[in-house]
C-alpha cells in the first residue's frame, strides 16, 4: 500500500516508489494513512460478505478458491502506536472467519480451500511480512498454502494462473486478486485480461491512480512507455490532453478511462468509486472488476457500509459511463455514500430509468435481469435499490411488471425473470 507524489512518474515498473514506503527487517513500521485505511476497511467489509454471496448451498462441503494480493508490502502499518495488520492477513483471516461463521449454522461443514499468494519486487518487504508470517504462527504453511513470490506481478502471475488451472474445474478458477498498485501501471491490463479470459469466476480489486495519470498525460517518450501497460495510446493521450483544461474535461477524461479499463480487461462489470488521499489531495480509484453482476454488487454494498469514505462524482443516476456535457463536478457536491443521499439517488435514479427504458425499448416488454445488466455499471446503486425504485415506478403506474406469460404482476417487487414495460399512462409517453 505505497504512496504517491509528484515524483510518481519515475516508479512505473521500477524500485523509485518502493523505496518511498518501505518496509525492512529491523525498522519502524510504515505510518497507516487515512485513506489506507479506508481501503482497509472496505476490503475487510468485502471479505466478509463475499462468503457470505458464493456459499449458499447448504449441501455444498468445499469451496476452492486463489486469493492474490499482487503488492502485498510488509503487511503492517502503525496507526497512531497500534500496531494493524496489513492486506496479507485481511485474506488469511477472511477464509479462518469465514469457515468459521458459516459451519456455525450449517448441519454439514464445509471445508473452505484455499491458497494464498503474496507478491511484492522488494525484498525488504517480502522479508517482512516472511517475519509478520511467523510472528503471527503461519511458519508450517510459507510453501504449502502461502506462497511468497519476490517478483514483478505480471511475471508471478503466470505461475499464478497455471496454479489455478490445476485446482479449477471447467475454467471457473474461483480468484480473487488484490491489486494495491502504488500508481496506474503496475498491474498490466494484458495480464488482468488474462486472467478474466481464463477463469470466469476471477475477480479483481484495482487501485488506481486516476488523478495523477491525468496530471501527467504527455506524449513525451518516457511518458508513452509508462502508458502502454494500461495501453493507452498516443491518439488517445492527445485526445485527453486536449480535453484536461476544458470545461468539465477531468470528468469526460474519467468517463473515456473507464471506458477503456473495462475494454482493455474484459470484465463484464466494474464499480469504479475514489477514495480520498488527503495527504496529496488526489483520489484514487478503488476499482471492482468482475463477471458477474452479482459479484460487482459485493462491492457497491462494501461502499456504503464503509460510509464518507467512498465517493463518486455524479448524483447518483446512471451518468457513470457515459458524458454528461449539463455536469458540473464543480458546482455538484460530492457523493458520498452517505444515509442522506439514498433518496436524492433514487428520485435521479427513477427519472434516468424511466427515460433509458422509454429509449431502448421502443415499447416492448425488456426482462428485469436484463435490464439490470445493462445498467449496474453506470450507478452507485445497490440491487436492492434498483428494485426499490422499479417497485415504486411501478406502484405510481408509470412501468408495469409483467410475469414470464406477460400477465401483469399483482406485486410491485421485481423478479430477474419478470418483464417492465412502460405503462401506456406514463407521463414520459
Amino acid at each position: 500500500m505505497a504512496q504517491v507524489g509528484p515524483s510518481s512518474i519515475q516508479y512505473i515498473g521500477g524500485e523509485a516508489a518502493i523505496a518511498k514506503f518501505a518496509w525492512k527487517p529491523g525498522n519502524k513500521l510504515p505510518t497507516l494513512k487515512p485513506h489506507s485505511g479506508a481501503k482497509l476497511r472496505l476490503i475487510e467489509h468485502y471479505l466478509e460478505a463475499y462468503f457470505d454471496t458464493v456459499v449458499r448451498s447448504p449441501r455444498m462441503d468445499r469451496l476452492r478458491i486463489t486469493l492474490v494480493d499482487g503488492f502485498c508490502g510488509g503487511g503492517a502499518f502503525d496507526d497512531k502506536g497500534l500496531r494493524v495488520q496489513g492486506t496479507p492477513f485481511l485474506l488469511l483471516n477472511a477464509i479462518r472467519n469465514a469457515q468459521a461463521k458459516l459451519n456455525a449454522s450449517r448441519a454439514k461443514p464445509i471445508d473452505i480451500d484455499a491458497q494464498f499468494h503474496f507478491v511484492d519486487l522488494s525484498k525488504h518487504h517480502i522479508e517482512f511480512l516472511r517475519e509478520e508470517l511467523i510472528r503471527e504462527g503461519y511458519l508450517s504453511r510459507i510453501g504449502h498454502d502461502i506462497h511468497l513470490h519476490r517478483k514483478k506481478f505480471e511475471e508471478a502471475a503466470v505461475e499464478i494462473e497455471a496454479s489455478i488451472r490445476k485446482r479449477t474445474v471447467r475454467g471457473k478458477g474461483r480468484s480473487l486478486f488484490l491489486l494495491d498498485q502504488t500508481g496506474y501501471g503496475e498491474a498490466p491490463f494484458e495480464t488482468i485480461r488474462s486472467l478474466f479470459a481464463n477463469f470466469e469466476k476471477a475477480e479483481c480489486i484495482l487501485t488506481f491512480a486516476v488523478d495523477f495519470l491525468i496530471d501527467y498525460l504527455s506524449t513525451r517518450a518516457e511518458n508513452l512507455k509508462g502508458f502502454a501497460k494500461v495501453e493507452l495510446d498516443q491518439s488517445q493521450i492527445i485526445e485527453m490532453i486536449g480535453l484536461r483544461d476544458g470545461s468539465g474535461g477531468r470528468y469526460a477524461i474519467q468517463r473515456l478511462l473507464l471506458q477503456h479499463i473495462q475494454a482493455s480487461t474484459g470484465a463484464s462489470f466494474l464499480s469504479p468509486f475514489f477514495i480520498r488521499s488527503r495527504d496529496s489531495n488526489k483520489n484514487l480509484w478503488l476499482v471492482h472488476l468482475s463477471q458477474h453482476a452479482t459479484a460487482r454488487n459485493v462491492m457497491v454494498d462494501s461502499h456504503w457500509a464503509v460510509k464518507n469514505h467512498s465517493l463518486h462524482q455524479g448524483r447518483g443516476g446512471l451518468e457513470m459511463l457515459g458524458f454528461d456535457p449539463n455536469f458540473d463536478p464543480s458546482v455538484t457536491s460530492d457523493f458520498m455514500f452517505g444515509d442522506h443521499e439514498v433518496s436524492i439517488m433514487k428520485d435521479q435514479l427513477a427519472e434516468d430509468l424511466l427515460r433509458r427504458i422509454r429509449d431502448t425499448t421502443k415499447g416492448n416488454p425488456v426482462r428485469y435481469g436484463q435490464l439490470l445488466n445493462s445498467i449496474a455499471n453506470e450507478t452507485p446503486a445497490r440491487l436492492e435499490d434498483l428494485d426499490s425504485v422499479i417497485g415504486h415506478l411501478a406502484a405510481k403506474r408509470e412501468l408495469s411488471i409483467l410475469n414470464q406469460d406477460g400477465t401483469a404482476r399483482r406485486t410491485f417487487s421485481p423478479d430477474k425473470q419478470d418483464f417492465i414495460e412502460m405503462n401506456r399512462q406514463s407521463r414520459l409517453l
